[in-house]
């Protein structure tokens, strides 16, 4: 009980301690130490990384020997991919623009993000559908602006009247911003509750491993 709860929520409390302290006192020693802790916190995010790869390997193991796992063979190919690409980065002539590791991963890997991204447009549109339906003002005024903005993107809409341009600009450039700055001052403020609370240790689900 002490080394799963006490211990990590000790840690997270000094270090909590020490980033407030860091950010908010401009000694030069302070920000010495500060920077030697960035460098530490590159060295555990490596380590973190290798442990994350270990057990998503082990996973990938578990799903791929269980028969009744529909996407075995999914895991099996992310398998299979891991350690093609590993081998190759490490002993096929490293990663320079040209190798075989380039040549996969621009001939391969970035094709399948463009249509993974492209399939999530169809996605975007769907939502875009569903929430552009006339069943009040407010989703009136969200159609309304939608067209406008969409409309003033194309040559078309200079032809109609210059001033679709000049509102499209105003859209956006005011109350498309103010939305914007609420809503980072609301994940600014939720972010800071939430970190006190772990660091405080009101939050207790971090440390337990369960959300009690």
């Amino acid at each position: 009980m002490f080394l799963k709860k006490t211990v990590p929520f000790l840690i997270t409390l000094f270090m909590g301690i020490m980033s407030f302290t860091f950010y908010y006192v401009p000694h030069q020693m302070v920000q010495d130490v500060w920077d030697k802790s960035v460098e530490w916190s590159m060295i555990i995010a490596g380590g973190a990384m290798a442990v994350g790869a270990i057990s998503m390997i082990r996973t990938y193991i578990h799903k791929s020997f269980n028969r009744t796992n529909p996407n075995r063979y999914y895991s099996m190919l992310t398998l299979i991919s891991l350690t093609a690409m590993t081998v190759i980065g490490l002993f096929g002539g490293g990663i320079e623009p040209g190798s075989l590791f380039d040549t996969i991963f621009t001939s391969v890997l970035s094709p399948l993000e463009s249509t993974m991204f492209s399939l999530l447009a169809f996605y975007i549109s769907s939502a875009a559908f569903r929430s552009f339906r006339l069943k009040s003002f407010s989703a009136g005024l969200l159609l309304a602006a939608a067209l406008l903005v969409m409309i003033a993107q194309i040559p078309l809409g200079e032809v109609i009247s210059p001033w679709i341009p000049k509102a499209k600009d105003w859209l956006l450039n005011y109350p498309n911003v103010a939305a914007q700055r609420a809503i980072m001052i609301g994940i600014a403020i939720g972010g800071v509750s939430t970190a006190l609370k772990i660091i405080l240790g009101i939050d207790k689900s971090v440390f337990s491993g369960s959300g009690k």
